[in-house]
């Protein structure tokens, strides 16, 4: 063949990601309508009521605004930034890809901090990019050493910085200021602190609390905590000349007039966000606390999913998978160990307990 890829792209592959896969299901033999799906950290209460009500009344039959106006200026205003200082994006994995595209150059080192998101090593490679890993250790509860990410900081000399906040799959929190003061002692470097998992802490500061930095984009997603997935829909915050480049190379319409609409009514519906997370904190407790009864190795964590030991995640993801749950087998983390559990109401937790207990009563035994 005489037409070929850009060499690099050549053994790209693809980052692995959660959610029940309907071509899976299928030929196990599985009615997708009665798996529970605990491999996703969306909110398992679903959207606000509003949010329905207002994608559903989108005016398809236009283009969507391709500035996503009316959406940044709330957001701005919820942000406490200029309308300038706000993108939109089909998601915020859009945005990461973006950010990669406009700032990286074939050969650039990026420094990953991990055990984390698969698709900040893909935008990297994409852009021809070199990942370099700083990866925290299981024996400090995967918490990152910033000392070690500082010393990688000074010997790579990256081009940029891809961080998660929470941090997913370990649900590990750092403390903003910390992020802050590394960007601040690394001008050169551009940090993107993605912070996709935020609004599920009950405690928890945004990076960009003290003011933008130059040299930093911060993510946010509205499909997490609205749960709204299926809409893709997320926002960047930086500063204005950082966001232009962004938006120069954004492909035209990328987020649906239905996404945007949601996206307002969303903002205007917190309560329903507050209630959700009062009662996943019930539900988590509850969650973890009967998996450690059977034997189950839980990790703690600050969000809406946590890590559980398990001996084979693949294993015993098939086997609960029979039992009609879906958990998330982490080898694609390097974890293979390990499986993330996303918590879901109280009902279906129950539902994941007792198949748990009987696949652990089939032999599934932990080691």
């Amino acid at each position: 063949m005489s037409v070929q890829p850009r060499p690099h792209l050549r053994a790209l592959a693809r980052a692995v990601h959660g959610g029940v896969s309907p071509r899976e299901l299928h030929g196990l033999g599985l009615d997708p309508r009665q798996v529970l799906d605990f491999s996703v950290n969306t909110n398992p209460y679903g959207p606000p009521p509003g949010v329905m009500e207002a994608w559903r009344g989108a005016d398809v039959s236009r283009y969507p605004d391709p500035e996503a106006w009316q959406l940044r200026e709330a957001l701005a205003q919820e942000m406490g930034v200029a309308p300038g200082q706000i993108l939109v994006g089909n998601g915020s994995v859009e945005l990461l890809w973006l950010t990669a595209l406009s700032y990286l150059d074939p050969g650039d080192r990026v420094l990953v901090v991990g055990p984390t998101f698969g698709e900040y090593q893909v935008a990297a490679q994409i852009a021809g990019a070199q990942v370099c890993p700083v990866l925290a250790d299981p024996q400090r509860g995967f918490v990152p050493d910033l000392a070690e990410v500082s010393r990688a900081l000074t010997i790579y000399q990256p081009r940029a910085v891809f961080l998660c906040n929470p941090n997913n799959p370990t649900g590990v929190v750092l403390a903003s200021g910390g992020v802050r003061d590394l960007a601040g002692a690394h001008a050169d470097t551009l940090f993107v602190v993605d912070e996709a998992y935020l609004p599920f802490l009950a405690e928890g500061a945004s990076s960009i609390e003290g003011g933008l930095l130059a040299n930093m984009v911060t993510l946010r997603s509205m499909t997490k905590d609205c749960a709204i997935p299926g809409l893709r829909l997320g926002y960047a915050v930086a500063p204005e000349a950082v966001l232009e480049v962004l938006h120069a190379v954004q492909p035209p319409w990328s987020v649906s007039a239905p996404a945007q609409v949601a996206g307002l009514a969303a903002l205007r519906e917190k309560e329903h966000l507050r209630r959700s997370l009062r009662l996943l904190d019930d539900d988590k407790a509850y969650l973890a606390s009967e998996l450690t009864a059977l034997g189950v190795e839980v990790c703690p964590s600050a969000t809406n999913f946590f890590l559980a030991k398990v001996g084979c995640g693949a294993a015993f993801r098939g086997a609960l998978l029979q039992e009609g749950c879906c958990v998330r087998d982490c080898a694609s983390f390097g974890l293979p160990e390990y499986v993330r559990i996303g918590v879901r109401t109280r009902p279906e937790c129950q539902r994941l307990v007792s198949a748990v207990a009987k696949v652990l009563g089939k032999g599934g035994k932990l080691t």
